[in-house]
């Protein structure tokens, strides 16, 4: 899908350890749209543990542009380059995807985050209760029981969460492979 002249979400690549700079730099330097999920985890010092903020998708932000903002942004310090498919150019991430992203970033939940290559998939699941009702995707083989994936088919990831087995239902799958975020 190619970008248009209506704001449309993509993934960029940023350097290491720079998205919150480069998503802050994005906003207030261009004044474009831009996110980078966020989850708390435990960092232990060799005097302290602390809580600290970090990118649940390492080395990436979300930045919604048009085709003009495209240079603009690319030019902004620790961008590395765009999300893109040789037959279809820049990857466009549908609204709804970065909603869920937000939703389950959000969530205050253990989230883990796994690259699809290394995932094998199990049954189709809608969850039918708490926080997460209403979406669906599938369980993970994992140690973890009762994971359940949100897949984010533009950058071949799957974002994990645990949900409790008892709120999960089988549901059939799709009759064809879908493209972005398995949802509702």
């Amino acid at each position: 899908m190619a970008l248009t002249q209506t704001p449309q979400w993509v993934a960029a690549y940023t350097s290491p350890r720079a998205e919150k700079k480069v998503t802050d730099r994005i906003v207030q330097d261009l004044g474009i749209e831009a996110y980078v999920p966020l989850h708390r985890v435990l960092r232990k010092w060799s005097d302290r543990v602390k809580s600290v903020e970090v990118p649940l998708i390492p080395s990436y932000t979300f930045v919604k542009l048009r085709e003009c903002d495209l240079w603009s942004v690319r030019g902004v310090q620790g961008i590395c380059g765009f999300v893109t498919f040789p037959s279809t150019g820049i990857a466009v991430i549908p609204e709804r995807d970065i909603l869920s992203i937000r939703r389950l970033a959000e969530s205050m939940e253990n989230i883990y985050v796994r690259n699809t290559d290394q995932l094998k998939t199990g049954a189709y699941v809608r969850v039918i209760g708490g926080e997460f009702e209403g979406m669906t995707g599938v369980i993970t083989d994992d140690k973890h029981g009762g994971n359940f994936a949100v897949e984010v088919a533009e950058l071949n990831i799957y974002l994990t969460v645990t949900v409790q087995q008892e709120l999960l239902q089988v549901i059939d799958p799709p009759k064809k492979k879908p493209v972005g975020l398995l949802y509702k």
